[in-house]
C-alpha cells in the first residue's frame, strides 16, 4: 500500500500542472480569434494551431522561473496533438 500512497501525490501534481498549462492557453486564444478568422477568410493555411500551447506559454506574462518546468509539458502535449493541429490549420 505504501507504493500506492506515494504515487497519488505525483498524479495530483501532474494533473494540476496539466490544468495550469491548459488554462494559461485560454487568454491567448481569445486575443487572436479575430486574426485567425480574417486569415481564414482570405484562404491559405493557418499555422496558428501548430505548437499553440508552447507558443502561448512563451508569450504568457508569467515569471520565467515558472515557465521553465512547464515547457517540457507543453512540448509533449503539442507533439501528441500535432496531427490534430496540422489538420485544424486547414479549416
Amino acid at each position: 500500500m505504501s507504493t500506492i500512497a506515494r504515487r497519488r501525490p505525483l498524479h495530483v501534481i501532474a494533473a494540476s500542472l496539466t490544468a495550469l498549462v491548459l488554462l494559461s492557453a485560454v487568454p491567448a486564444f481569445a486575443d487572436r480569434y479575430d486574426d485567425r478568422y480574417d486569415h481564414h477568410r482570405r484562404g491559405g493555411y493557418n499555422d496558428e494551431y501548430i505548437f499553440v500551447a508552447t507558443r502561448s506559454l512563451s508569450e504568457a506574462d508569467v515569471h520565467p522561473a515558472a515557465k521553465v518546468p512547464l515547457f517540457p509539458i507543453t512540448f509533449i502535449l503539442d507533439l501528441v496533438a500535432l496531427p490534430v493541429e496540422v489538420i485544424a490549420g486547414l479549416f
